[in-house]
C-alpha cells in the first residue's frame, strides 16, 4: 500500500513548484512585452538599412571593396568567423540546444574544418557549452537584457570586420534564433561577410547616391558598411532577447500545466490510499466485533 505520508509530501512539494514555475512565466512575460516592443521598433530600421546597402551595392565603385572579397586566395581561406548569440539562463526549453545543433549541421554542409573556426560567443550558456567540447573561442561575453548596448555590437562588428579585411577568416557568420511567434522561434544561419558581389552592378554608377565630395567617398561608404554590420548584430541581440523571454514563457507554462497534472495523479492515488486504509480499519473492527462474539 502506497504510504500516505509520502504521497502527501510529493503533493506539497509539486504544488511549490508549481507556484515557482508560474511565477517565473509571469515575469518572462512581463519582459517579453518589454523586449518585444525593442525588436518591434528596432526592425524597420533594420531591414531598410539593408536596403541601402543593396542600393550601394550596385556602384562601381564598390568593386575594390574588401567586404565584396572572399578570402580564398589565403592560407586562411577554408576558416570561418561565426557569431553565436545564446542566452545567459537557461530554463528556455530547446532555445539554446538548437543553436548548437545548427552549428554542428553547418559545420558538416558547408565542409568546414572544426579546428579552423574562429567563435564569437555571447552567452555564458554558448560559452561553456563550446568550452566543454573543447573549441577555441576568440570572443565570449555574458549580457542581460538590462544590459543591451550598442557598445557590444560595435565591438564585435570590430572585431569581425577587421578579422575578415587581415584575411584571419573567409566567411563570417551569424547562428541566432529567428522570431516568428510567440510559441515558434527557429535557429538560423545568416552570412555576413564577405557581401553578395552578386548585388554589385554591371552599370557603372547605378546606386542612385551622390557623395560630395567625391574624395570622401571611399571613407563613407566603408563606414556605412561598419555600421550596417553593427545593425546587424544589434538588431539580432535584440531579436534574440525577445525569443528568449518567448520561449521561457512556454517552457514555465508546460511545466505549470505538467505540475497541475501531475498533483491530480497524485491526488487521486492518495485518495485511493486512504480509502484503502479507512476500509482496512473497518473491516478490522468488524473482524474484532465478530471474535468478541
Amino acid at each position: 500500500m502506497p504510504n500516505l505520508k509520502s504521497i502527501k509530501r510529493k503533493i506539497a512539494s509539486i504544488k511549490n513548484t508549481r507556484q515557482i514555475t508560474k511565477a517565473m512565466k509571469m515575469v518572462a512575460g512581463t519582459k517579453f512585452k518589454k523586449n518585444q516592443a525593442a525588436m518591434n521598433t528596432l526592425r524597420p530600421y533594420s531591414e531598410i538599412y539593408g536596403g541601402v546597402i543593396k542600393n550601394i551595392s550596385r556602384n562601381t565603385v564598390l568593386y575594390s571593396h574588401p567586404f565584396f572579397k572572399k578570402n580564398s586566395g589565403n592560407s586562411n581561406g577554408g576558416s570561418a568567423g561565426i557569431l553565436i548569440i545564446s542566452t545567459d539562463r537557461g530554463l528556455c526549453g530547446s532555445f539554446n540546444i538548437n543553436l548548437f545543433k545548427l552549428f554542428f549541421e553547418e559545420l558538416k554542409a558547408k565542409g568546414l574544418d572544426e579546428s579552423r573556426i574562429k567563435l564569437y560567443i555571447l552567452g555564458k550558456k554558448g560559452a561553456d557549452f563550446f568550452k566543454r567540447h573543447n573549441y577555441s573561442v576568440e570572443f565570449t561575453a555574458n549580457f542581460s537584457e538590462n544590459n543591451i548596448t550598442e557598445n557590444l555590437s560595435e565591438t564585435l562588428a570590430v572585431k569581425m570586420s577587421e578579422g575578415f579585411i587581415n584575411g584571419e577568416a573567409g566567411e563570417f557568420y551569424i547562428i541566432s534564433n529567428n522570431y516568428i511567434s510567440t510559441l515558434h522561434q527557429r535557429a538560423v544561419i545568416e552570412k555576413i561577410l564577405p557581401f553578395d558581389s552578386s548585388l554589385v552592378s554591371k552599370d557603372k554608377n547605378s546606386g542612385g547616391y551622390l557623395v560630395e565630395p567625391v574624395s570622401y567617398e571611399d571613407e563613407i561608404i566603408d563606414k556605412i558598411f561598419k555600421d550596417y554590420i553593427k545593425t546587424k548584430i544589434y538588431f539580432k541581440i535584440v531579436e534574440s532577447f525577445a525569443g528568449e523571454q518567448a520561449s521561457r514563457m512556454n517552457a514555465m507554462d508546460n511545466a505549470t500545466r505538467n505540475a497541475g497534472k501531475l498533483i491530480n495523479k497524485l491526488t487521486i492515488a492518495y485518495n485511493k490510499a486512504r480509502q484503502a486504509a479507512v476500509t482496512l480499519e473497518i473491516l478490522d473492527i468488524i473482524n474484532g466485533v465478530s471474535a468478541l462474539k
